[in-house]
């Protein structure tokens, strides 16, 4: 495998919004919305308001267990994931916003200074802040200022949702939130190397991946690449191809009537009791009980006339 000069950056392929209105929120239900929220990373900036409930969180190198009023936040190409805590619910409300919408290619000095380093994750910043940390408050309140003007659109919505949405990154700054990133060149090297594995995963991970090749793509030995890739994504290589193959799998199987060893196949698994043992690992159920849990689920959330016959093989 030869060795790409520019290595492309892995990303979400979800689009948040639109060219000329970056933005977008979303609603969530843990765990009708998801049970397992895959590793992912974007360009745009993500801000997570928890209104109740907990969940398991991983953002960037940090694991932790959220709690109701936390708000979390991801920074431009932050890995992040999170899953469902059996037996708990969370209820969340998240802004996805690309910080070009704020003025992150403009020459003006804000720009310069502070809004292009954070869109180019020049900038570090805590990956949840807490009821009772500084500005805790004002921030929550001008982020849910933010949430009204987009999801109510009033009149002139879209100046007023750009100024909360400065007015929130403004209060980040004022309560320390956010510092210049002290990675020194090697690291940022690193991560980005780190991040062109995981792209060239998500657009193999139907076909046989060697380490090796992994590691002939990023430049490294295998041993080095094996303990970066820990450290980074917080599981081996061989981990991580599972897990990705088993949550894309898992998609398939909730928006395909193809067979379920059809499906292992085409998602790189050539043993279905492998795949089988792999699966129940990650969901606690097989593939069968995971499709007739999802069309259950469905056939309950669905009006009857929008209702089509879905085999279970």
């Amino acid at each position: 495998m030869k060795k790409e000069t520019t290595l492309t950056v892995p990303r979400e392929n979800a689009r948040h919004g639109s060219i000329i209105l970056p933005v977008n929120s979303y609603h969530c239900f843990v765990p009708e919305t998801y049970t397992e929220l895959a590793l992912h990373w974007h360009e745009e900036m993500e801000i997570t308001l928890v209104r109740k409930g907990t969940s398991d969180y991983k953002v960037g190198k940090s694991i932790f267990r959220t709690e109701e009023g936390d708000m979390l936040l991801i920074p431009p190409y932050c890995v992040h994931s999170a899953s469902e805590i059996p037996g708990e619910t969370m209820l969340t409300d998240s802004l996805v916003f690309h910080l070009d919408y704020l003025g992150a290619k403009s020459q003006d000095i804000s720009a310069v200074r502070y809004i292009r380093p954070m869109a180019e994750g020049h900038y570090q910043m805590p990956e949840r802040i807490k009821a009772g940390d500084p500005g805790y408050v004002e921030i929550k309140d001008t982020f849910l200022r933010s949430l009204d003007f987009f999801l109510n659109k009033p009149p002139f919505f879209e100046i007023g949702l750009k100024a909360e949405l400065l007015n929130v990154i403004l209060l980040l700054f004022k309560n320390g939130y956010v510092r210049e990133s002290i990675e020194d060149r090697n690291a940022a090297e690193n991560r980005q190397q780190i991040k062109a594995v995981l792209q060239y995963i998500s657009e193999h991970y139907r076909e046989k991946i060697k380490v090796s090749d992994l590691a002939q793509l990023a430049g490294f030995s295998e041993s080095y690449l094996m303990s970066l890739f820990r450290q980074y994504v917080g599981m081996s290589c061989i981990q991580y191809i599972i897990h990705f193959r088993i949550q894309e799998a898992a998609r398939a199987l909730e928006e395909t009537s193809g067979s379920i060893a059809v499906i292992a196949l085409d998602h790189g698994f050539d043993n279905i009791s492998y795949f089988n043992l792999q699966f129940r690992k990650h969901f606690g159920m097989t593939p069968r009980e995971f499709r007739k849990k999802q069309a259950r689920y469905y056939s309950l959330n669905t009006p009857a006339t929008q209702l089509t016959d879905s085999p279970i093989p």
